[in-house]
């Protein structure tokens, strides 16, 4: 047999390997933690309802980002891309102090979100539209929304604006806000995007310890893998 032929059939059934961990491991954590998400399928059943969350990780993704809540007890959160994730900031606010500023490119996903979490005006919950910046010739790409921000947030979670650029998606493209900040946040959060994750890993270093997310791999994951990648900062730095 040809050498080529091995390698795709090894390839495709480390692909199965992979697919059937992943189906198993979200399984067995659902049934070790029912209580949890019964309140996280009501996420679900709502930004399902509205034409979001179409993948089948939703759950165990949310579980895993109450998690990272609970772990560093932000008080100013920044979010990048409104979303399921944005209830679960609002949830987490309500039951602690704190604020939180959601940003999107799209202003009908925002009023949506706005809608499905009903945000009070006394909450220090924002939801804000802002365009979407595109830089081609950078080195790497870059995607960015369009505006300027002075406020210190001590956790910031990555999962905008889309890397989708007139119908074509640049994945070695970098969502690159989180480089414009005035100050180092203690906590960053990247959902996905693996350009993005890889360059926060090395353009900082020297100031966060970084957690790049189990999914990049093609290995079989195991129950509680990281869902996200994420960098804590360094002491002292």
């Amino acid at each position: 047999m040809p050498q080529k032929t091995v390698e795709k059939i090894y390839k495709r059934y480390k692909k199965h390997v992979r697919k059937l961990s992943l189906a198993y491991a979200h399984r067995l954590h659902r049934w070790e933690h029912r209580k949890e998400y019964a309140v996280i399928d009501r996420y679900l059943r709502k930004f399902k309802s509205t034409g979001g969350l179409k993948n089948f990780y939703g759950g165990y993704k949310l579980w895993n980002l109450n998690q990272l809540l609970l772990r560093f007890n932000p008080k100013r959160i920044l979010e990048f891309g409104s979303g399921s994730s944005t209830m679960v900031f609002c949830d987490f606010l309500r039951s602690n102090e704190g604020s939180l500023l959601s940003i999107d490119e799209e202003e009908k996903w925002a009023a949506n979100t706005r809608r499905l979490v009903h945000i009070e005006t006394t909450e220090g919950i924002e939801i804000i539209n802002s365009k979407k910046v595109c830089l081609s010739d950078s080195v790497p790409r870059e995607i960015k929304y369009d505006l300027q921000l002075t406020d210190k947030y001590d956790f910031v979670f990555i999962d905008g604006p889309s890397l989708s650029v007139n119908g074509v998606k640049w994945k070695d493209a970098v969502n690159s806000n989180i480089f414009e900040l005035n100050h180092n946040p203690s906590v960053i959060v990247v959902d996905g995007r693996r350009a993005t994750a890889r360059y926060i890993a090395q353009k900082y270093s020297d100031i966060y310890h970084a957690s790049l997310s189990d999914l990049f791999s093609d290995r079989p994951v195991q129950c509680n893998y990281n869902f996200f990648s994420f960098f804590i900062k360094k002491k002292n730095s």
